[in-house]
């Protein structure tokens, strides 16, 4: 790739992420804010988070798709994805499907979990999912969360949490996930958190971490942006091949926007960067309440 084509494509993806974010910030609200369910992305360990919730979007069916393109000659991504939340009683009940194409392969990912209500301070939650086809979706994947209320408005949450993750060849990681999260009383709430993984073979440490802002209300919108930084032990990037022990960065914006009293618009621009090559793009989906 040329610098022209390389210098291009990074401004083009950081001028579409400026533009998401000055559109939603238009759209702010002075109410209470709730964040919206956050989902990592099953296939990568290294993006393993998940952030505690005072209240969490409930019954609910999403489906949409994404686009990205990677430089230096590693194509472009494309896939689709139906998702829906149901609460029953102490339960939040979550399933999605995912199929994508990357790095010149196809596969679908399933992934079904629960969080359940101890009591008003603790909150724990479940999430399994395995896939068919697609060298870089995982065999096989787990994460658990335990979350804390504090505080007299219960505004302050510590969550602490694990993972495991089989991919497709010989790799198995083992994570720690450590975070907090605080509700202002303006609609604002931050996030920050550390994931403390260990890849094998080579018992390879990788930590990594990031912070969000999110600022917004239900039914109104909900807006994130989310920077992830640290370590990756190692990624595939086709069916024999894997970079190894690098550093990543990752910027991300969600903008969920509500057009009608029971469905919206979700929208999520991502740019992520690693010593081999860039990622960036948009996923775009359209939500209904039940």
């Amino acid at each position: 790739m040329t610098t022209f084509r390389y210098l291009r494509f990074q401004s083009a993806t950081w001028i579409l992420m400026l533009s998401i974010a000055l559109v939603c910030t238009a759209h702010a609200q002075e109410d209470a804010a709730l964040p919206s369910t956050s989902q990592a992305n099953p296939q990568s360990p290294a993006e393993v988070v998940q952030p505690a919730e005072l209240k969490l979007l409930t019954n609910y069916v999403e489906g949409g798709g994404n686009y990205l393109a990677l430089t230096n000659g590693f194509g472009n991504w494309t896939g689709g994805y139906a998702r829906g939340v149901v609460a029953q009683g102490n339960n939040i009940w979550n399933a999605e499907v995912n199929g994508q194409r990357e790095f010149g392969d196809a596969g679908v990912y399933f992934g079904a979990g629960d969080t359940y209500n101890f009591n008003p301070d603790w909150y724990g939650s479940l999430t399994l999912g395995t896939s068919a086809g697609g060298f870089f979706w995982p065999r096989f994947r787990a994460d658990a969360f335990l979350n804390k209320k504090w505080l007299a408005r219960r505004q302050f949450i510590t969550t602490v949490g694990f993972g495991y993750y089989a991919a497709k060849d010989v790799h198995r990681d083992h994570s720690f996930f450590a975070g907090s999260t605080y509700y202002f009383e303006k609609p604002w709430i931050l996030e920050e958190g550390v994931r403390f993984n260990v890849s094998n073979p080579g018992s390879v440490f990788s930590p990594a971490g990031f912070v969000a802002v999110t600022q917004g209300r239900n039914l109104r919108h909900y807006i994130t942006v989310r920077a992830g930084f640290g370590k990756e032990a190692y990624q595939l990037v086709g069916p024999a091949a894997t970079i190894t022990d690098f550093h990543s960065q990752t910027l991300t914006i969600t903008w969920r926007q509500w057009v009608g009293p029971h469905w919206g618009v979700n929208v999520v621009a991502d740019y992520y960067h690693n010593p081999t090559y860039m990622r960036g793009g948009t996923s775009v989906g359209f939500f209904k309440e039940f």
